[in-house]
């Protein structure tokens, strides 16, 4: 049989599981290619990785830097999630035209929305650099001086690939932390148009409730289109671009799968990092996630009360709230589990392993026991610090985005520079910004820092003197005659500005200085811990030499596999039992969280969607043979992270049956620590995708330009 020829880096010995992993695409030996054969993948390695022919990997796009997605149409038709699209669908939407709420479809290509600053891209290959970086950085470099140094052959590693054409770019990303080096090769498209979203009711169902959870029932989709010029090559916008014609698109099936069945995602999944050591993991939950889930809370309690009484700050404020709340829970989530699964005391053996196994060699016994003894001093000793820097940057760089506005622009003067499109920024900023509302989440969050950092040496000392002499110690006043004076609460006046040094004595840049003094004074890490925790990583790969790692993800694209397969334990539900061990959920536990919970915003529904669910009245080609229903979402073990949103669920003949959206509540450890028995990949299932496009929105003009076997 022919070797495959699509990526992995390194590959797990076959007697670990073969659903843990984020593979790079690239080599794969014959022995992994009998696993993936075994478990039921039927494509042929052309079919499935090519950088010579159109393959499925050619169907698979970066979207916008943040998510994944899936070209299902050789009309450049793409899926991804709901909450990928959401940000976009936001900016469309107004009180007159609501298509968060009532969702939107474009029922002509002249009706889809473009979408400024949002893109995709295409990987078109990658190349192994690993000597010409390290043969350029000089020993003992930091990461700035590792940074300069991949600057300084950026042009030769660009003639390597020999690689032209319109939208090409390339980037250069560290595996392992940096003891391996690879060149990535996108194309870039920049004009992206939103073709298709459902109500939020159905694309969000279950908000915050349901996060992280199962069962679900939401069907997290939304549908936008590539266009290029007539060419098809990449363009900026304009309205004489057409529909780009991709070299692959995906085929879509309803089919359907069964326990056990073979299932693959492909996409960009965005950061993890499994090999940290015990004193980074600690340091993680104590120091970054406690204090996320601490902050952003208080920020959301602001948010929710002034969304609820206003459709328009609703809209206004819709997708910042998503996305602060979606971190604020994993937070919550990542440290339970890690504790659950003790996953620190199993890393404290794990480097216990690597002390005796180092103690055989004088060599290794200074290497390795130094890198562990160091780690362990630079985080006791950058503890607070590192709360403190986090504290800050939850507080007030992520807080007021009117202060972050300002925080970013004296930051930039600060190093000598300033930003030539500090209009358009502003402009595009104030979109998105109710005074009124910033001012409310400034104060919570003043007060907050305050009261958290009571304990530690970062305190505001500048404000604190002025509120207490100024203002007697009272923070209302104090917040509001800062929004009072300053230009950047009055948005009508800040647009005329036309460059930051106008506003330079404005009293909301004296707070960013004197915040941002305490920052640069007092909040400052040396990161010298990160060639410790490579280090470490070394040399535990070679204790374990006879062992194949996985790299980090890394933001590049990525294959992972596993199976079809329920939950076998009591999942952490939202209250209902029913489907909470079953593969699939159904229609009727939608209805049953939205008619149970009458109280709850996250299950309210739309009048209409109410009625058609309730009907039931769904195409007999999307109903699940099985069990004469239409299936809603459905759990693979597949190994996914943040990013890999919106990545297509492919079956073992390469068809599309879902769209990757979550992961499961007990396995929040996932990025640190991937748990064979627990992990969980939540999907949506193309037949509800299908289904709402085609039953509930009638988009049979989209429907006709998929492949649908």
């Amino acid at each position: 049989m022919k070797k495959l020829t699509f990526i992995l880096l390194t590959l797990l010995a076959l007697t670990a599981r073969a659903d843990e992993g984020m593979w790079v695409m690239g080599n794969i030996s014959e022995k992994t290619d009998s696993v993936l054969r075994s478990l039921g993948l039927e494509l042929t390695a052309e079919e499935l990785y090519s950088t010579e022919h159109p393959s499925l990997n050619n169907a698979i796009i970066q979207l916008g830097g943040f998510c994944s997605g899936v070209v299902v149409s050789d009309e450049g038709l793409v899926f991804t999630n709901h909450h990928c699209g959401f940000s976009a669908i936001q900016t469309h939407s107004a009180p007159e035209h609501d298509y968060l709420k009532y969702g939107f479809y474009a029922k002509k290509l002249e009706d889809e929305l473009p979408n400024e600053g949002l893109y995709v891209l295409f990987h078109i290959k990658s190349v192994d650099v690993t000597d010409l970086i390290l043969s350029a950085v000089p020993e003992g470099a930091s990461d700035m001086q590792k940074d300069v140094a991949i600057d300084s052959v950026s042009s030769r590693l660009m003639e390597m690939v020999n690689y032209s054409g319109k939208g090409i770019q390339s980037e250069v990303n560290p595996f392992y932390k940096g003891s391996k080096y690879f060149l990535s090769v996108y194309q870039r498209f920049d004009d992206v148009r939103l073709v298709y979203a459902p109500p939020q009711c159905l694309g969000k169902y279950g908000g915050d409730t349901d996060n992280w959870m199962w069962p679900r029932q939401t069907c997290d989709f939304s549908v936008f289109r590539i266009y290029a010029d007539k060419n098809n090559a990449p363009a900026e916008y304009s309205k004489d671009n057409v529909p780009y014609h991709p070299l692959q698109y995906a085929r879509v099936s309803t089919q359907g799968y069964q326990d056990g069945s073979y299932a693959m995602t492909l996409g960009y999944p965005g950061s993890t990092d499994r090999y940290l050591s015990s004193y980074g993991i600690e340091s993680t939950m104590r120091t970054l996630n406690d204090v996320r889930y601490q902050v952003r809370g208080v920020k959301l309690d602001v948010l929710r009360e002034v969304m609820r009484q206003s459709d328009s700050i609703r809209i206004m404020y819709a997708s910042k709230y998503a996305s602060s709340s979606n971190y604020w829970k994993f937070s919550l989530g990542q440290n339970q589990a890690l504790e659950n699964l003790k996953v620190v005391e199993e890393k404290q053996q794990l480097e216990q392993d690597l002390k005796e196994w180092s103690k055989k060699d004088v060599n290794k016994r200074g290497k390795y026991i130094c890198a562990l003894d160091s780690l362990k001093s630079i985080y006791e000793s950058e503890a607070s610090v590192l709360y403190g820097n986090n504290l800050w940057m939850e507080s007030f760089y992520r807080g007021s985005d009117i202060l972050g506005l300002v925080l970013k622009n004296v930051a930039s003067l600060n190093r000598g520079s300033e930003d030539e499109k500090f209009q358009e920024k502003v402009e595009n900023a104030y979109k998105n910004i109710d005074v009124e509302t910033d001012k409310k989440v400034f104060l919570s969050l003043l007060k907050n820092y305050v009261k958290q950092a009571s304990e530690t040496k970062f305190q505001i000392h500048e404000i604190l003197h002025e509120i207490d002499c100024g203002w007697i110690g009272d923070y209302s006043r104090y917040v509001d005659n800062l929004y009072a004076t300053s230009v950047f609460a009055r948005p009508d006046e800040i647009r005329q500005v036309s460059s930051f040094r106008e506003v330079v004595d404005d009293p909301m840049v004296k707070v960013a200085r004197q915040l941002l003094n305490v920052y640069t004074r007092q909040l400052s890490v040396s990161g010298s811990e990160q060639e410790y925790e490579r280090i470490l990583g070394d040399g535990i790969r070679e204790m374990n030499h006879d062992r194949e790692y996985y790299p980090d993800a890394n933001f590049t694209l990525r294959l992972s596999y596993g199976l079809c397969k329920p939950i076998d334990f009591t999942p952490g539900t939202t209250g209902l039992k029913e489907e909470a061990t079953q593969l699939i959920t159904s229609p009727r536990s939608f209805l049953n969280k939205h008619e149970q919970n009458p109280d709850n915003y996250d299950y309210r529904l739309i009048p209409s969607v109410y009625k058609w669910m309730k009907k039931g009245k769904f195409s007999a080609r999307y109903i699940d043979k099985a069990t004469g229903e239409l299936p809603l979402c459905f759990l693979t073990t597949n190994d996914i992270t943040g990013g890999n949103s919106g990545s297509g669920v492919f079956d073992g003949k390469g068809r599309l049956i879902g769209l990757a959206f979550d992961g499961n509540w007990e396995a929040m450890s996932g990025d640190l620590k991937f748990d064979n028995a627990l992990q969980r990949c939540i999907s949506v299932d193309i037949r509800w995708v299908l289904s709402v496009m085609d039953d509930y929105s009638n988009a049979k003009r989209l429907i006709n330009e998929l492949t649908i076997e």
